[in-house]
């Protein structure tokens, strides 16, 4: 009985790592056509197209089994941690699209990834999870790496530099938020409520702010890819990963993303970052590597004042 429990448990794990790789790659080509889309519209076009995409294939995968009633059952506080987790992800996501278009995507990847710092972070701030010195040592790693990609950076990245950081600092914060979130909602749920609050979200700036949607015809194959490899596919598969294995296990496996994106960039945009902005962005994913590595279970020290469902 215990070797068939320990199996199935071996067999979870690999499949919240193979989920965890899987996101990390299709979340790269959404990047990489991401960049050339962007050539032809805006970021809010973009993403005002793309999330009644998601919406709506997501919309079919609940409705098999009645699982749509998964929403009504919703408790007030698993509206609430899914209601901030998308907040944070609309801002995360409209930001970062924001940045790519301004810079090179493998340097905005680099960039990105210090998302891992924020969220240990909070965990020291919120959960009182104590900082080891290998954490510290990878987290001055991961700002050496944006102070040396911030001043070898060329100018015409500059605004798009602070736009990405920005943006890594509000996906980091969301991560925190979906791990919690994805303990009152199953990943597919969860993220078909996003997509759908999301595409509320962007209508109501489109209709507030305008914005135009000339150029799509021309790069509407694009606007499909983005939107199955990032709501559709890439966001649902990391929810589902953070159910097998540990965030700090997945955040590992994420960091492979500039690799990945890198590659692809070269080979379909000809762009690559200068050999300076590499170190820093290595810097960035060295440090971070680092501080997962370092990561340790221990009691956060104010376990004792939170509720069970947080620690």
């Amino acid at each position: 009985m215990r070797n068939s429990h320990q199996k199935h448990d071996d067999a979870n794990i690999s499949l919240g790592y193979l989920f965890s790789g899987m996101s990390a790659f299709f979340a790269s080509v959404a990047i990489v056509t991401g960049k050339w889309t962007l050539q032809s519209i805006s970021p809010l076009t973009l993403n005002a197209l793309v999330f009644p995409i998601g919406s709506v294939v997501l919309g079919l995968g609940i409705i098999p089994q009645k699982r749509w009633k998964r929403i009504l059952d919703l408790t007030g506080k698993a509206w609430a941690w899914t209601l901030t987790f998308t907040v944070l992800a609309f801002v995360a996501i409209w930001t970062y699209w924001i940045g790519i278009k301004m810079m090179d995507p493998t340097l905005a990847s680099f960039l990105n990834r210090s998302e891992t710092l924020v969220t240990i972070l909070l965990g020291v701030v919120i959960l009182g999870e104590r900082f080891t010195r290998g954490e510290g040592f990878g987290a001055i790693l991961v700002l050496a790496g944006i102070v040396l990609m911030k001043f070898t950076l060329r100018m015409e990245y500059s605004t798009g530099f602070w736009v990405v950081l920005f943006s890594s600092v509000c996906f980091g914060t969301a991560e925190f938020v979906a791990k919690i979130a994805v303990r009152y909602a199953d990943p597919l749920t969860l993220s078909f409520v996003r997509n759908l609050v999301s595409t509320m979200m962007f209508w109501m700036v489109v209709a507030l702010a305008g914005t135009s949607f000339a150029g799509v015809g021309s790069v509407f194959w694009g606007v499909i890819i983005i939107a199955f490899m990032g709501p559709i596919l890439t966001r649902p598969i990391y929810l589902a990963a953070l159910k097998y294995i540990e965030v700090s296990k997945v955040a590992l496996i994420n960091q492979s993303q500039p690799v990945f994106v890198a590659i692809m960039a070269l080979l379909a945009l000809n762009q690559t970052p200068a050999l300076r902005e590499i170190i820093g962005g290595l810097f960035v994913i060295g440090g971070c590597l680092v501080i997962i590595i370092s990561r340790k279970k221990v009691k956060p020290l104010n376990a004792e004042k939170l509720p069970a469902d947080i620690t």
